[in-house]
C-alpha cells in the first residue's frame, strides 16, 4: 500500500459509516474460517467516490476480505487507506486524454494480471466502459458494474443513443450483474437489450438514518448552525448540496433565487460542495457569476463534513440536476425531513413521486424553480406537513445497510457461480 495523508474531517467522516450491514444471519462468511481470502478491487475514476463507497468496504474488511481501491489520487485515498484498503494509483480519469488513456489501461491490466482479484466492481463512465471489458478480457471471475445515474436515456436522440448502447453492449458482454439505483435506469437498459433482466440489480440507494437524524441533531444545533451561517430566524433557508457544476443546476438556481429574492427577501440560498475542476472550464460556473450571487446573500459554504447539521438549520432543499440515478442529497434531506424541490428527471422523480414530498419542475427552468421555491417558502403549514411525510418515507425505503445487502447478494451469487468460497 502507499502511504498519503489523512485528512482528520475525512477521516471522522468515515468513523460514521455503519459498519453492521452483513447482521443477522451474514450473506457473505468470513473469509478467514473458510480458508480463502476474497479478493475485491474496485476501479474508478476520481476519489469524490470513496467516502460514499466506505459503506460497503469497512463489513468486507472486518470479515477478512482484501479490498482494493483503483483510483487516481486525492484528498479521499488516504483515509481509505488509514481504514484498510489498499490504493493503486490509476492514471484513467473522467475527461478523454488518448495517450493518458491508454497508459492508464494498461496500469489497469497490469494490477488485474498480478494481483488476480476474485471480484472487479467497476464505476463511472469512461472507467467503467474500460475496466469492464478489461476486467473480462483478463478473466476476472466476477465483474460488476455500478450505473450511478445513465447519461442518456430511452429519450434521447436515436444516433447518440445508439453509440452509448453499442459501447454499453460491447462492455457488459462478459459482467455478471450492472447495479442500478433507478428504476427508469433499469428500463433502459433491459429495453435496449444491452443485458437480460437478470443481470439489470436494481440496489436502490441510501443513507445512514442514525447520522441523518432530525432528533439527533434537535432544535439547539439547528438555531447555532443558522447562527454561524449569517441566517436570521426569519429567514427560509434553501439548501442545495453537491458538485458546483453547470448539469447540477447551479446556473439555473443561482437564477431562480435571485427571481424569488424579488418577491420575498427572506429566501435565502446555500450552496455546499466543491467545484470539480477536473470537469473542464465549459462545466463550472463562473467565478464572475458566484461572486454576484454572494452579493446578493447566496451562501458558498465549500465541501462540508457536516451535512446533517446544515440541513437542519435549512427550511427548503433544492437539487437542480439535469440528470440524475438516485440523488443521495434528495434522500439524505428526506430522512432529516425537509420539503424538497427538485427537477422531473430520472431519479430525483423516485423520490419526489406525489406532492406529499414536495415539488418537481422542469430542468433548466429557472422560472419555475422559483416559483416552486416562492410556493413552499410562502407556507409553512405545508413545509411542516411535507418535512413529516418525507421522514417516514426515508425511514421506509432509503436504509443504507438494505441497500449494502444487496450489493453483497450479489456479491456472492457471483462467488458461488465461480466456484469460489465467500
Amino acid at each position: 500500500m502507499m502511504d498519503q495523508p489523512v485528512a482528520q474531517s475525512t477521516r471522522d467522516e468515515f468513523r460514521r459509516v455503519p459498519n453492521d450491514g452483513l447482521r443477522d444471519g451474514a450473506l457473505i462468511r468470513s473469509a478467514r474460517a473458510q480458508g480463502h481470502v476474497v479478493r475485491l478491487a474496485h476501479a474508478m475514476s476520481s476519489d469524490f467516490g470513496v467516502p460514499g463507497l466506505m459503506p460497503y468496504v469497512l463489513p468486507l474488511l472486518e470479515r477478512g476480505w482484501s479490498v482494493t481501491l483503483i483510483s487516481p489520487p486525492g484528498r479521499h485515498t488516504g483515509a481509505a487507506i488509514a481504514r484498510g484498503v489498499r490504493w493503486r494509483p490509476l492514471g484513467l480519469t473522467r475527461s478523454i486524454d488518448p495517450l493518458r488513456d491508454l497508459a492508464g489501461t494498461a496500469q489497469l491490466v497490469s494490477y488485474l494480471l498480478k494481483d488476480r482479484y476474485d471480484i472487479l466492481h467497476t464505476h463511472n463512465v469512461k472507467v467503467g466502459l474500460i475496466a469492464r471489458v478489461v476486467g473480462s478480457l483478463a478473466r476476472v471471475p466476477v465483474v460488476v458494474h455500478s450505473a450511478h445515474g445513465l447519461i442518456w436515456s430511452l429519450e434521447t436522440p436515436k444516433p447518440k443513443r445508439s453509440v452509448h448502447v453499442l459501447l454499453e453492449r460491447l462492455a457488459s458482454l462478459g459482467v455478471d450483474a450492472v447495479l442500478v439505483q433507478s428504476l427508469e435506469d433499469r428500463r433502459c437498459i433491459v429495453e435496449t437489450h444491452i443485458l437480460p433482466p437478470e443481470k439489470v440489480v436494481l440496489i436502490g440507494n441510501g443513507v445512514d438514518l442514525r447520522r441523518f437524524d432530525p432528533d439527533r441533531v434537535g432544535v439547539l444545533v439547528r438555531e447555532a448552525t443558522r447562527r454561524a451561517l449569517g441566517v436570521r430566524a426569519d429567514e427560509i433557508l434553501v439548501m442545495a448540496a453537491g458538485r458546483l457544476l453547470r448539469e447540477k443546476g447551479c446556473d439555473e438556481l443561482i437564477d431562480a433565487i435571485a427571481r424569488a429574492r424579488m418577491h420575498d427577501r427572506r429566501v435565502r440560498l446555500a450552496l455546499a460542495g466543491p467545484l470539480d475542476v477536473e470537469r473542464g472550464e465549459a462545466s463550472l460556473i463562473p467565478t464572475a457569476k458566484l461572486e454576484r450571487a454572494r452579493a446578493d446573500g447566496v451562501l458558498v459554504l465549500g465541501q462540508r463534513d457536516d451535512m446533517p447539521e446544515l440541513y437542519a438549520a435549512s427550511d427548503i432543499v433544492v437539487l437542480a440536476s439535469w440528470r440524475e440515478g438516485l440523488p443521495r442529497v434528495l434522500l439524505e434531506a428526506a430522512a432529516m425531513g425537509k420539503p424538497l424541490v427538485a427537477t422531473d428527471v430520472r431519479g430525483c422523480r423516485e423520490v419526489v413521486r406525489t406532492r406529499d414530498s414536495g415539488l418537481l419542475v422542469p430542468p433548466r427552468n429557472a422560472a419555475a424553480l422559483a416559483e416552486a421555491i416562492l410556493s413552499l417558502a410562502a407556507n409553512a403549514a405545508e413545509r411542516e406537513r411535507i418535512a413529516a411525510h418525507n421522514r417516514a418515507e426515508a425511514r421506509a425505503r432509503f436504509d443504507l445497510e438494505a441497500v449494502v445487502a444487496r450489493v453483497f447478494q450479489v456479491y456472492e451469487r457471483g462467488l458461488m457461480r465461480a466456484g469460489i468460497d465467500s
